[in-house]
């Protein structure tokens, strides 16, 4: 049997400094423990993913994320299509993908999982050559997430739910074609995108069905509409009771085409982008990743 070695990437700057004591407790779990862990802390965007590229390289069996839905994203994207096994320790703001993956939120509780939870296989989702494995947004969610980046002074699900409300009083819809399977829509959207997770932005239930291993994508297409509609339908998302909403469509399937005549705000697992004009393609990785899990 292949003996079994772990490394932690921390992201120091997660939550607002809820990774301050991790470090401590983590060597406090693992001090009665006969295994092989190492450390590497990040200082600035995109290290975590070179950092688990460099861990698969190095042979490590078990790659940690201690930080938020954007440092696990990252992780991912550093160790998928090898055999490494991906923890997770939640110490971010809004901690989406481990509701999702039953990973307790305690950071002790989650450093055991690491070592004496199960392993399992989970699906991901994948935009052009970047994964995700909790959630995609495109439109108002993207800008949403832009914002909140920027975000100083306030932060968890309070500053999120804040920046919604400001998107929702500025943002424009856009107009799109989407596919999936054999259904198709041609308008103005306010958002869309793709939920492998319950939860995206803390507390938001944009796919209240989701599941991380059903073999699916809940893809939510959500009409534009005018912003007094926008502010009286936000309480819907974050309760899951907006599916029945005349905008809202939830088509659950493996893939979705969708082409853009403009520039749109996105994200991925809450990281902030543009998606171009032009035709993209969302689609499943089905049991694409191998987690650690209660």
């Amino acid at each position: 049997m292949k003996d079994l070695n772990y490394i932690f990437i921390i992201n120091p700057t997660a939550g607002q400094g809820r990774t301050n004591n991790a470090p401590s407790v983590i060597q406090d779990v693992i001090s009665n423990k006969d295994v092989k862990c190492d450390f590497k802390f990040t200082s600035k965007a995109g290290e975590a993913e070179q950092f688990a590229k460099e861990a698969v390289k190095e042979g490590y069996t078990h790659i940690i994320s201690v930080g938020g839905d954007g440092t696990s994203h990252e992780v991912v994207n550093g160790l998928i299509g090898s055999s490494a096994v991906f923890g997770v320790v939640p110490c971010g703001s809004g901690n989406d993908f481990p509701k999702a993956a039953s990973i307790p939120l305690d950071i002790e509780k989650a450093v055991e999982i690491v070592f004496s939870g199960t392993e399992r296989k989970i699906d991901i989702g994948k935009l052009g050559d970047r994964y995700f494995i909790n959630g995609l947004g495109i439109g108002l969610d993207g800008a949403v997430s832009h914002r909140f980046k920027k975000l100083k002074l306030l932060r968890g699900q309070l500053g999120y739910l804040l920046v919604s409300v400001q998107e929702a009083l500025t943002f424009k819809g856009f107009p799109v074609k989407v596919k999936i399977d054999d259904w198709e829509y041609e308008g103005m959207l306010l958002l869309t995108g793709a939920s492998n997770g319950l939860y995206q932005g803390g507390k938001f239930k944009l796919a209240p069905e989701a599941r991380i291993d059903d073999g699916l994508l809940d893809f939510h297409i959500i009409k534009d509409m005018s912003i007094f509609n926008r502010l009286i339908k936000i309480p819907k998302v974050l309760e899951g009771s907006h599916a029945d909403l005349d905008e809202v469509e939830i088509k659950r399937a493996t893939k979705m085409e969708i082409t853009l005549e403009d520039r749109i705000p996105a994200h991925t697992d809450g990281e902030p982008f543009y998606l171009e004009k032009g035709t993209h393609t969302i689609e499943l990785v089905p049991s694409g990743l191998k987690i650690m899990s209660a």
